[in-house]
């Protein structure tokens, strides 16, 4: 069996690296040799962990003074074998854009436009929807317009944007119109915009598609399918940042899984669980390092542990690459 091991880290400042544990300020960086017992690490170092200032302090008595004191609490990484790493990534995050679809009716055929402009067609816009994990198969939604007598290319586009928009209980995309041009873009998903949330990040995404009908004709072809000729449709893939405020929302949730706090949902008790770093406001650039730590079983066999440290700052990650840097 292997066991996924994520340790996330978030920052809502600059990466800044320090070498006093005591002075270390929330959401600043420290890194510590293992093996010599110091805050820095060098070429020769074999192993080292990473930790950062969480803002909080707890109580110290020096067992030899009885001398009290209040020192910061850092928020410490699994130990990183340096011969172990599998690979250190750093990302710049780029932004989310929602997903969109564009169906032009600028250039439709003349022929099919006089079709249309006869009134009684039944012109069909059928989204297929790719991101709804309660279903087994994908979902569609079609919409269906009527023409009218003397409709032209730009009307219809104008009429199935506002047909389109008028089914709001069970929209999921917006539509706008412009000469003949219907530009459909995925809704955001509903969520509460909180930190302390139940709800998972995702993003729209759907196909679309155009065909129609002419139930004035006769026999079977009153009901036969036909692509409007000339009709273009193109779509442009909609990004969700790797780095996304609500993604790193929700990997900051899922790591505490990894310190054994499992009980923090709404309406649970009781509910432990620490103050959450990320601030949705905030655009996040992440270093992400990989290690399989070694380890000898029960019946000494060797295996390996695949883990990660996930460190999301709202700002360059400059200074912890230079860090880490040092040991390859």
């Amino acid at each position: 069996m292997i066991t996924y091991v994520n340790t996330v880290m978030v920052s809502n400042e600059a990466a800044t690296v320090v070498n006093d544990p005591e002075s270390i300020q929330k959401g600043q960086f420290i890194f510590f040799d293992v093996d010599n017992s110091t805050y820095s690490i060098t070429a020769d170092t074999l192993r080292f962990k990473i930790g950062m200032g969480t803002g909080k302090v707890a109580p110290q008595i020096d067992p030899t003074t009885k001398a009290f004191k209040n020192v910061p609490v850092i928020k410490w990484s699994n130990v990183i074998n340096v011969a172990d790493i599998k690979g250190v990534t750093s990302h710049v995050n780029g932004g989310d854009t929602p997903e969109a679809v564009k169906i032009d009716f600028s250039n439709l055929d003349a022929q099919i436009e006089n079709l249309f402009a006869q009134g009684g067609k039944r012109i069909i816009v059928r989204l297929t929807f790719k991101d709804l994990p309660t279903r087994f198969r994908k979902w569609t939604e079609s919409y269906e317009y009527v023409t009218i007598l003397g409709d032209t290319k730009n009307s219809i586009a104008d009429n199935i944007a506002k047909m389109i928009n008028k089914e709001y209980k069970r929209a999921r995309v917006i539509a706008t119109s412009n000469a003949g041009v219907i530009t459909l873009q995925a809704m955001p998903y509903d969520d509460d915009n909180m930190v302390d949330s139940l709800n998972w990040a995702n993003t729209v995404r759907f196909n679309a598609n155009v065909y129609y009908t002419d139930p004035a004709a006769e026999g079977w072809e009153s009901t036969n399918k036909h692509f409007p000729k000339d009709v273009k449709i193109e779509k442009t893939p909609g990004k969700v940042d790797s780095a996304s405020a609500k993604l790193v929302r929700d990997r900051e949730a899922q790591a505490m899984g990894y310190e054994g706090i499992l009980n923090r949902g709404e309406g649970t008790w009781p509910i432990i669980k620490p103050d959450m770093n990320v601030d949705l406001s905030k655009t996040y650039n992440s270093i992400t390092i990989e290690f399989e730590n070694m380890y000898r079983t029960a019946d000494d066999l060797f295996r390996k542990t695949k883990q990660t440290v996930e460190i999301y700052v709202a700002g360059s990650t400059s200074a912890i690459e230079t860090e880490i840097a040092k040991v390859f």
